[in-house]
């Protein structure tokens, strides 16, 4: 893979120019790919985002330092020349950085590239090698909770709301993959129905987690902070050095210490080592369960050695303290409505029971959780899934999830919206658009591509800040833009949302309720009342390639000039116009678009 990367550095010497996603454009993506043998099913690609061996390359390229995008170039970078002459720190260094980023381990928190951590872990705790059969234990292990009894673990716990259904891996094609990609490093091969690290791959577990685990004098806080974000096979991995140094009780009794100082992702992190602590860790629990309040959970660890019942008190203290820490985790922009939403669909009839509880619960956040839980209506659910990705909790269809409450129609008949294509000056672009307040978002796309003269080949989303709205598709996840009336995002005026076009040269619209116009118009369809630039060709690269095609058009001397006349099929550059605007034009299409 680094030969590779470093053959692709070496071919963009002093620089070449790139779209504005920051990756070569088509043309020159093919030319990339004739030189490092990768092939291609179309030598007109749309862009070079498609080309999946291709941006392997340009990824391991860019962790290593080799290449270095900016302002519309990729030059090659400093990192080359140590690759190629320095020292065997330098090379060992550069591998590993390139290694650790180009696979998502250099703190990473995305689904995807923690799968690769779990892996590693899994052959690193197998002596290097492990059946497809054990690493699917751990990469998609069975629902073991499901016969646990402690509160975290029980069916519609907020610890369970927020892993039931996530499935990102679920077959051995999978496992294969993520082999194959550790591959490209030298990390790991597949040899039959096994998985086995290279030398390479044994020295690089070996740093990623013995040598950066923290340390065993480390305080408890520290070290919860620096594993809670990893994966629990993970977790346990790079936690052993520091709770080995301990006795259980003494671990156990830093850990719960930790968890009541700390919240979020920490607290249940340390709450969960003290657990795995066993039974050794007993005094250390016994001294919690003297406690009010947080004692609870000490309370519900000894009930669970004795096989006994614990307390209802002590249970609805940890679910409100649960919920508590995950409202608390929640992000700024998320309503804490909404996961409320999400704790009712998931305990249906049983929420009547659980309230009482949670109200007796003497939990200091209770009294408001009680107010969510009891104020929040359940179709908030349909905001949810678009806004954490990976969770199942819809109990509508697509089609017919509702928007939330907060977002809901109007009456007026029309809207008068701005559209303004971002990143485009001199001139700018944008159309003043009338359209039906009602109008779906479907209908708005088609709207959106006439009045700018797109012609509808590529994929595109709306965005409101919080939920992507697009084509229903499973791989996507946007939330079907068919059900959603421009009405229901575009509340009051100044309102604005997010349309994006062709994901490849990223082509982003900011969409502004000017106006909100009086019911009783005769005029049903969407009409253009001003508006000005011409539209971008298709496929150009994005702003940055918009920017470059018109200089290169305006100059006769410039190197790709004749090249682009072709492309665009016209006579001379002298017939491209990008001020080149008329509402006439622009109705006549818009005619047939609602």
């Amino acid at each position: 893979m680094l030969a590779a990367a470093g053959t692709l550095a070496e071919w963009i010497g002093t620089g070449r120019p790139v779209t504005t996603r920051g990756v070569l454009k088509p043309a020159a993506a093919v030319e990339a790919c004739d030189l490092l043998g990768i092939e291609l099913p179309t030598r007109k690609p749309r862009s070079a985002l498609d080309i999946g061996p291709l941006m392997m390359v340009w990824a391991a390229a860019s962790a290593a330092g080799f290449i270095e995008v900016d302002r519309g170039r990729v030059t090659t970078g400093l990192a080359l020349r140590q690759w190629t002459a320095g020292t065997s720190e330098d090379v060992v260094a550069i591998w590993t950085r390139c290694a650790a980023e180009a696979l998502g381990l250099a703190g990473s928190t995305d689904p995807a590239d923690l799968d690769f951590l779990v892996l590693l872990a899994t052959l690193h705790e197998r002596d290097g090698a492990a059946t497809m059969d054990e690493l699917g234990e751990n990469l998609f292990p069975d629902d073991d909770a499901l016969h646990c009894s402690c509160p975290d673990c029980m069916p519609g716990s907020p610890r369970r709301l927020l892993s039931d259904d996530v499935d990102f891996l679920d077959s051995t094609e999978d496992i294969e993959d993520l082999v194959a990609a550790l591959s490209e490093f030298g990390i790991a091969v597949l040899r039959g129905e096994s998985a086995e690290l290279t030398p390479l791959g044994r020295w690089f577990t070996d740093f990623l987690f013995r040598q950066s685990a923290p340390t065993a004098d480390a305080d408890a806080a520290t070290m919860v902070h620096t594993v809670a974000p990893l994966p629990d096979p993970v977790i346990a991995l790079m936690s052993r050095p520091w709770l080995s140094a301990r006795t259980p009780a003494a671990a156990a009794r830093e850990l719960i210490a930790t968890g009541e100082a700390t919240s979020g992702q920490e607290r249940l992190t340390a709450l969960t080592l003290a657990r795995e602590c066993g039974p050794d860790a007993a005094p250390a629990w016994r001294e919690w369960a003297a406690k009010d309040g947080f004692g609870a959970h000490a309370r519900v660890w000894l009930a669970e050695q004795d096989d006994s019942e614990p307390a209802d008190t002590d249970l609805a203290w940890i679910t409100a303290d649960t919920l508590d820490v995950l409202l608390r985790s929640l992000p700024p922009e998320l309503p804490a409505e909404l996961l409320s939403a999400a704790i009712q669909a998931q305990a249906g009839a049983e929420i009547g029971r659980v309230l009482p509880l949670l109200a007796g619960s003497g939990h200091p956040a209770a009294p408001r959780l009680v107010e969510l839980l009891t104020s929040s209506p359940v179709d908030a659910l349909a905001e949810l899934g678009g806004l954490l990705p990976g969770m199942s909790l819809d109990t509508t269809a697509p089609a017919d999830r509702p928007v939330s409450p907060a977002r809901s129609g109007r009456s007026a008949a029309r809207y008068q919206i701005k559209v303004q294509l971002r990143g485009v000056a001199k001139p700018p672009v944008w159309r003043r658009l009338e359209v039906p307040a009602d109008l779906s978002l479907d209908r708005l796309h088609d709207v959106i591509q006439a009045a700018m003269g797109w012609y509808d080949c590529h994929l595109h989303v709306f965005s409101d800040g919080w939920t992507e709205y697009g084509r229903p598709d499973p791989e996507l996840g946007h939330r079907d833009e068919r059900g959603v009336r421009l009405s229901q995002i575009l509340t009051g005026v100044d309102d604005k949302i997010r349309y994006t076009y062709d994901f490849g040269d990223g082509w982003e619209h900011d969409i502004t309720l000017e106006k909100i116009l009086p019911a009783g118009s005769e005029v049903t369809s969407a009409v253009c009342t001003a508006g000005r630039g011409a539209c971008p060709p298709e496929d150009c690269g994005g702003t940055w390639g918009y920017q470059e095609l018109k200089a290169t058009l305006a100059d006769p001397k410039a190197h790709e000039h004749d090249t682009m006349v072709e492309w665009l099929n016209l006579a001379s550059g002298d017939n491209f116009d990008p001020h080149e605007f008329s509402t006439v034009d622009v109705n006549r299409r818009l005619s047939p678009s609602v």
